[in-house]
């Protein structure tokens, strides 16, 4: 090894070279060739950047043999190995955790893990914002039963004969429209701009490849639409597409509940005609996409405690595993002291008890 005069190895990349693109220039010699007591005061020429790559294992690829590390194997080892077969190498393996696991487990036992803690405490929070999203969705199902009585309520009430007179009052004023920029009366505004925004909202498509699967009431359309095989993914109180409106009768009541200062509900509702009531128009379809687009930010919200809570879980069982108790080691000082200082103790307890027997049988 390191002798021009020994024959080329034929592993490294100049003889790999020469043996795809020919004998090439004589400069070019292979690495195991080129003598070490040559050009000692010179300085050495600098590799180019395919020789500076070496393998991970290429202090294992030499000519001379090599013992198997394998126990009690006196073979030879295989080039760019350790052992000479995958059984010496399992060997080993086996030998090593048998060694090193019971050692490591009674480190595991002996000191409470930081990061466990960390993970029990971020477990505890992820279960508690799951019951409050869970109350949420509760309390959200109560609002629709409640606006179901409200509606029902409505409909048996009569029409209230003061509404013409309360329509002739309304000022005579104008606005633009926010999705067409028409100029429109404040009056209509309201069932305007509602019917220019389904117009233009049912001309894109919000479709999926997979049909909504939530136990209960289901809150989207979910309508199959055949040429490009998606399901509707809008809300369906709200689709303009494929839910329709309901035909509004001459008898029916607005029974939209009447409210002080915005938010105080006065426990009345407006009796006027549903069809020509401006003030509330569509207040009913509002209300209940209201609830459900909530719904479905709990839902999501729901879904990403759950993935938060299995990447817990799965932190927590690999950690105390196999593999991570062997590449890792916490040596705990003031517990190892502890522990020295117990057995000390109790050595001289019992070098006590043993020479007062040794006294007493004199």
């Amino acid at each position: 090894m390191g002798c021009y005069r020994t024959e080329d190895c034929g592993r490294c990349d100049v003889c790999t070279r020469k043996h795809k693109h020919g004998a090439g220039r004589q400069k070019d010699r292979c690495k195991q060739r080129i003598c070490i007591n040559y050009g000692g005061g010179r300085r050495k020429r600098r590799d180019s950047s395919s020789d500076r790559e070496m393998p991970s294992n290429a202090h294992l690829m030499t000519d001379y043999p090599r013992q198997c590390y394998g126990p009690m194997c006196t073979n030879s080892a295989r080039f760019g190995s350790k052992y000479c077969s995958d059984n010496c190498g399992l060997k080993l393996a086996t030998n090593r955790i048998l060694q090193v696991l019971p050692q490591r487990i009674q480190e595991w036992a002996l000191t409470p893990c930081v990061a466990e803690e960390k993970n029990i405490k971020a477990l505890d929070q992820v279960r508690k914002q799951k019951l409050e999203v869970s109350h949420i969705l509760q309390e959200l199902d109560k609002r629709h039963k409640e606006l179901d009585a409200i509606v029902d309520r409505a409909k048996n009430v009569t029409v209230d004969d003061n509404y013409e007179n309360e329509q002739e009052e309304e000022s005579e004023m104008s606005m633009y429209c926010i999705t067409c920029g028409h100029e429109i009366h404040s009056r209509t505004a309201i069932k305007h701009m509602e019917k220019c925004f389904n117009k233009y909202e049912s001309q894109a498509s919000f479709g999926s490849v997979f049909k909504t699967r939530i136990e209960g009431n289901n809150m989207f359309c979910d309508f199959y639409n055949s040429a490009n095989h998606t399901y509707c993914k809008r809300l369906r109180v709200l689709c303009p597409e494929h839910c329709k409106d309901p035909k509004v009768g001459d008898d029916e009541v607005c029974g939209c509940p009447l409210v002080t200062n915005v938010f105080n509900l006065t426990g009345d509702f407006c009796r006027a005609p549903k069809k020509s009531c401006v003030k509330h128009f569509v207040w009913e379809k509002l209300r209940r996409a209201e609830i459900d687009l909530e719904r479905v930010r709990q839902w999501l919200k729901m879904d990403e405690l759950l993935e938060k809570e299995r990447n817990i879980r799965s932190t927590m069982a690999n950690r105390a595993g196999v593999l991570a108790l062997m590449l890792h080691s916490t040596y705990n000082h003031e517990v190892m002291e502890q522990l020295t200082k117990a057995s000390r103790q109790q050595d001289q307890t019992g070098g006590d008890k043993e020479s007062g027997q040794q006294l007493k049988r004199r």
